[in-house]
């Protein structure tokens, strides 16, 4: 199952997100719900608070797995194999209001967000700095990858 997970660089203290669509769980530590992770030598290397993105109806528990498979486009999953993340049409305006309330969050300016996928590429990639309005360009022309990490920063 996938997993999108955000970390909110240098933001070392608990701060609830506005409400979404979807749900989210937090933590202060960067610690992926994903074992084993691709990206968690990254998060290693810094500190922060990790927001993992659920399906809705996960319950916001602060421990355990989160699957974010339900926040996908019908046209991502169709993919064999998966190789561009798109979010679904009912999940887009809450991530248009979640990333900058991050990026704002973050002492820092700084947001690592990541997907890992296991029925996607093999090999991850990063990529990076991007804005958000990079970001959402990838996104709407299917450039955004799977398994990859996005250091994303305030314009």
């Amino acid at each position: 199952m996938p997993s999108i997970e955000i970390a909110c660089v240098g933001l070392e203290r608990d701060r609830t997100p506005p409400p979404t669509s979807f749900d989210i769980a937090y933590e202060v530590c960067l610690t992926s719900h994903r074992v084993p992770s691709r990206f968690q030598r990254d998060f290693d290397a810094t500190a922060g608070t990790m927001y993992h993105l659920g399906n809705p109806g996960q319950n916001g528990a602060r421990s355990g797995a989160f699957t974010a498979y339900e926040l996908l486009s019908d046209e991502c999953l169709d993919q064999d194999p998966i190789i561009f993340l798109e979010f679904g049409q009912s999940h887009v305006q809450s991530l248009k209001a979640l990333l900058p309330w991050l990026l704002e969050s973050s002492p820092a300016g700084r947001l690592m967000f990541t997907s890992d996928y296991q029925f996607g590429p093999d090999a991850p990639a990063w990529f990076g700095p991007i804005t958000l309005g990079e970001f959402w360009n990838l996104h709407d022309c299917h450039q955004l990858r799977v398994n990859a990490l996005y250091s994303m920063v305030r314009s």
